[in-house]
């Protein structure tokens, strides 16, 4: 069964490095004269040095929509947007993208990049694996959840003593009930017992934590997901 376990993991493991080696050399292969980069504010508020995956996925499917457009990619950072055209008219290209965000977020939100800054973003796009295109920003949320929970987590250690097996236990388990939260398909309607995120959050708290630690969560969740000053 361990043996299977094992084959099976790597399986995956060698699944996912061979679809974003593809998606790499795919990206270089394009023709520069079909790609339009633009600057935009998609960082996560809760994990500023990621893009924020339950923002730019449905844009990045909703450009993917439009016939003029064939690819539509986030940075890492959710900083750069990039969109790879059927066709190498990119004034109609750029408008499209502008148009189209412009509708979505009520006002201008991509900047067309220029001259040097276009030189280097390009040559990060067509090389770099840290891109993402439309469902693959789920790796992102999740990401978001993690270091949410952790946040979470040291929070709560800076009122009350847990021990190494408890602090990952609570990780894991919040990071869990944020994870189905943030990937949810927009398709897939909440069911109407379903408990808000806090509660869920708070009920494992509960199962968990005694009276002193119940109260350091209360106030470690009070204070949002963002992260304070100095805080990771």
């Amino acid at each position: 069964m361990r043996k299977s376990f094992i084959a099976l993991a790597c399986a995956v493991v060698s699944v996912l490095w061979t679809t974003a080696s593809f998606a790499n050399e795919g990206r270089s292969r394009v023709q520069p004269e079909t790609i339009s980069l633009f600057q935009v504010p998609w960082q996560c508020p809760a994990a500023p040095e990621i893009a924020c995956g339950g923002l730019a996925k449905p844009v990045l499917l909703e450009l993917e929509q439009n016939t003029g457009i064939a690819e539509a990619w986030i940075n890492r950072a959710g900083t750069v947007l990039a969109v790879v055209g059927s066709d190498r008219n990119r004034e109609a290209r750029t408008k499209t993208v502008r148009t189209l965000l412009r509708e979505i977020f009520e006002k201008d939100v991509a900047t067309e990049l220029q001259g040097e800054a276009r030189t280097t973003e390009l040559a990060r796009f067509r090389s770099g694996a840290a891109w993402y295109r439309g469902a693959q920003v789920d790796t992102l949320s999740m990401e978001e959840a993690d270091i949410i929970a952790a946040r979470l987590v040291h929070r709560i250690e800076t009122k009350v003593a847990l021990s190494e097996d408890k602090a990952r236990l609570l990780t894991v388990s919040f990071a869990d009930i944020l994870k189905a939260r943030f990937i949810r398909s927009s398709d897939a309607p909440r069911t109407g017992d379903q408990k808000p995120r806090d509660e869920q959050l708070r009920d494992i708290a509960r199962a968990q934590l005694g009276t002193a630690g119940v109260s350091a969560f209360e106030e470690a969740i009070a204070k949002g997901e963002r992260p304070a000053l100095g805080e990771k």
